[in-house]
């Protein structure tokens, strides 16, 4: 199969093919219910974001998307406010074999995100005051305009399960002239404009056109193929104004104008208040998944923004969360990287049970399988994939690193080499909190076996009788010889091949690979330590600033070295303090990171400590940024943090409450989702755990650690629960059983609900909260 013709979705899969039925049946009504007492439109209006002054950057302003889709709306000039327009799906497509690697992320310069443009509302008066406001409940923002003697009111959403932008405003006064048009951008990389090596030949400019019945168009079409299509529609009647825009992305096919021009046409002609249902019902049906709450109001608007922000950035079998989302802006990353970024914004969806917001990585991961095999050099590819720090979103095409190096790319990108294992263990996340044997058996297995054979080319038996690795890249930091990074992933890799084997009754003749995982496991070179902990790799200690933690990655996410053994936890102990010792070279990601290894042995107070100081990090809206330049991990993974604090999942046994820091006495938690897909809720008072809840979706055994002295429990359908002398609870549980567990004290009958919280403090809203205010309302 040619590179050109691997598989890819289209046009969000085409429009009738993928985004309906995977948009508007997330699947979500077929979870258990969450959260019995929770009021969902009350208790997300207390953390709605406000702007009492209009935004001025992407960094300040209210943000609305649909997986695909996106805008977001500032402020340009006395005159002029701007609604961007993002589609995730829009890429150059220049061909993967005339890579010249000139510029170490030469798959962004080639493959990377394109600009589309944005709605420019031009103001007929000076625009003196505004304010804004972001309803999580609805994904809806509204807003005023004012200038001395008029004001435009305005809302705006990106309908959930249907491709178009919708704006919407009333103008009077000195604005009642106020007209909005939309304005292409050229479709120039903003890598290559930043390295001076501009792709040649350019993109044509895009092409506009007005059709009968009103529709405007915007057609980019690419010089080696694929189209971004923009149909707009604006209805003006008295001083109300009306504008319906989808942008849609094609590739190899030109259909995206066809598709782009049927959803506007369709959803200008729709009823309008049924079309607005349907968007906020979708959205209804989302946040009940799981329910949190931490008792602080700061900790809760946060987390609830967060899983706002997910929801506008993928869907379920959608896009994987790049660096910007759907909300590109000029910048060197306009791609998807694999050394840590596109892993940590999917890691929370696990735990808070939400599936659509987890599912893109994997099923992309499979639908471009044989990208996978591409990126790695020919020699390699009859039984080896990999990924690249910086691959295509579209398509994931990227050079990959090999160990020893890879010429001529760049030192250190040349032999990242771990990347596709990292992404691996996230499908296995999937794969064990849904138990679902489908995914493992035809992605994660396929995949995983290619990602192991990679390293097998390149492990040498040394004289010690350990297999070791040639020098590898630790992400950013140095290389090294037995690099921690490498190991760790590898010895998770070939485990996880050895249990899926078991799991599966497979025979070594079955699977004449088993031998090999086996001898790997058992020999592999153990990762090198020192006086401080673990290494970067022989001979190579952490002596300075170090924002990722590569080699500490058997600790978090991967869980192959945890704290159960007085040894691994000193070990760990002392490997966190190492690391966090060096006051510079930090990045936000690193707080994340801290606050759930210190949630891993225990300690809350400290894993608060760290998720306090990602702080300083966050913009207006919660957006982040490095170098001035947008990511989106670390905002979404410090809402993994907030949950790690409150729940855990591994080692075979459901954790509640492991971490919970003093500051927060009456947290509580919803429907989470543990390994084998139990789904757990449980709810403090005073720092102490009132009551655990356990539903067992699928069955089966599992231990339990409720935090409660003495425990006394009821059971409903097939379901037994033994006490353990470790202080656990061991439960064998059929499905759709559940098990309640209370103190034995407890003086009052115990209301299993959840809700009605009295935060600690004052509230607290995201946005911007400075300024001079709007006149009216």
């Amino acid at each position: 199969m040619s590179v050109r013709n691997l598989p890819r979705l289209g046009v969000l899969g085409l429009l009738a093919g993928w985004f309906i039925p995977h948009l508007a049946g997330l699947a979500l009504a077929q979870e258990p219910a969450a959260s019995p007492g929770v009021d969902w439109a009350r208790w997300l209006h207390r953390f709605d974001p406000e702007w009492q002054r209009l935004p001025k950057k992407w960094n300040e302003a209210p943000f609305l998307g649909n997986g695909e889709q996106g805008t977001l709306m500032v402020q340009v000039d006395e005159r002029t406010l701007r609604f961007d327009v993002g589609c995730s799906a829009a890429h150059d497509h220049r061909p993967f074999a005339e890579d010249d690697l000139s510029e170490k992320h030469v798959e962004v310069l080639n493959r990377g995100r394109l600009p589309i443009g944005y709605l420019r509302l031009e103001a007929s008066s000076d625009v003196v005051a505004g304010t804004a406001q972001l309803s999580l409940w609805d994904a809806e923002a509204t807003g005023v305009f004012e200038s001395e003697q008029g004001a435009i009111q305005w809302r705006s959403i990106v309908h959930a399960s249907e491709p178009v932008i919708y704006i919407e405003f009333d103008a009077e006064g000195d604005l009642a002239e106020s007209r909005i048009r939309f304005m292409a951008q050229k479709a120039l990389n903003s890598r290559a404009e930043r390295a001076k090596l501009i792709r040649e030949p350019a993109h044509p400019p895009a092409v506009k056109a007005s059709l009968d019945d009103g529709v405007q168009t915007s057609v980019q079409n690419l010089v080696d193929g694929g189209q971004t299509a923009v149909a707009w529609k604006v209805q003006r009647a008295e001083q109300k104004t009306r504008v319906w825009l989808s942008v849609l992305h094609s590739y190899p096919d030109a259909t995206a104008l066809d598709l782009a021009v049927k959803a506007v046409r369709s959803a200008s002609a729709a009823e309008a208040s049924k079309w607005l249902e349907d968007h906020r019902d979708w959205w209804h049906d989302y946040y009940p998944a799981s329910f949190v709450s931490t008792g602080d109001s700061y900790w809760d608007s946060y987390y609830w923004l967060q899983q706002y922000k997910m929801a506008c950035a993928t869907r379920d079998s959608g896009w994987i969360i790049d660096n910007q989302g759907p909300w590109l802006q000029r910048t060197a990353w306009n791609a998807t990287w694999w050394n840590l970024n596109a892993q940590l914004s999917h890691l929370g969806g696990h735990q808070a049970n939400r599936r659509g917001m987890v599912s893109a990585l994997g099923h992309r991961l499979g639908v471009n399988r044989d990208a996978l095999v591409h990126n790695v050099a020919e020699e390699f590819r009859d039984d080896s994939a990999a990924l690249g720090r910086s691959v295509s979103g579209w398509d994931l095409l990227g050079h990959a690193g090999q160990p020893g190096g890879r010429e001529p790319m760049d030192r250190n990108i040349g032999r990242e080499c771990g990347n596709l294992l990292w992404a691996l263990h996230c499908v296995d996340m999937e794969v064990r909190y849904w138990a679902d044997e489908e995914l493992r058996d035809t992605t994660l297995m396929p995949l995983l076996v290619k990602a192991v054979n990679y390293y097998r080319h390149f492990l040498k038996k040394g004289e010690d009788g350990l297999w070791h690795l040639p020098i590898t890249y630790s992400p950013e930091y140095r290389s090294a010889r037995d690099c921690t990074y490498d190991l760790d992933l590898l010895r998770w890799g070939v485990g996880r091949l050895i249990e899926i084997s078991a799991e599966a009754g497979w025979t070594e003749e079955a699977q004449p690979l088993i031998g090999a995982w086996r001898d790997i496991h058992q020999n592999l070179v153990p990762v090198h330590v020192n006086e401080s902990g673990r290494m970067i790799g022989r001979d190579v200690a952490l002596t300075g600033g170090h924002r990722h933690w590569s080699h500490l990655l058997a600790v978090y996410p991967l869980r192959t070295l945890t704290p159960e053994s007085d040894t691994d936890r000193e070990l760990i102990e002392k490997s966190l303090t190492h690391w966090r010792s060096f006051d510079r070279g930090i990045a936000g990601y690193a707080h994340t990171a801290s606050s759930c290894i210190a949630s891993m042995l225990g300690d809350g107070d400290r894993a608060l400590r760290y998720l306090k100081q990602l702080v300083p990090y966050l913009h207006a809206n919660t957006f982040y940024s490095e170098i001035g330049l947008p990511v989106m991990e670390t905002p979404l993974h410090g809402a993994t943090a907030i949950q790690e604090m409150l729940f855990q999942s591994w080692g075979g046994c459901l954790r509640v409450f492991p971490a919970v820091p003093a500051a927060w006495p009456n947290a509580q938690f919803g429907t989470f989702r543990g390994e084998r897909a139990f789904l757990v809720s449980a709810r403090q008072a005073e720092g102490l755990t009132q009551w655990v809840q356990v539903e067992a979706t699928l069955g089966g055994a599992t231990e339990l650690l409720s935090g409660i002295a003495k425990p006394q429990w009821s059971a409903e359908g097939d379901a037994a629960v033994e006490e353990l002398p470790n202080g656990r609870l061991a439960l064998r549980m059929e499905p759709g059983s559940r098990v309640r567990i209370w103190a034995k004290e407890a003086a009052t009958p115990v209301k299993f609900e959840l809700g009605d919280v009295a935060h600690r403090g004052s509230s607290y809203r995201f946005g911007l909260q400075a300024g001079p205010k709007a006149r009216r309302k």
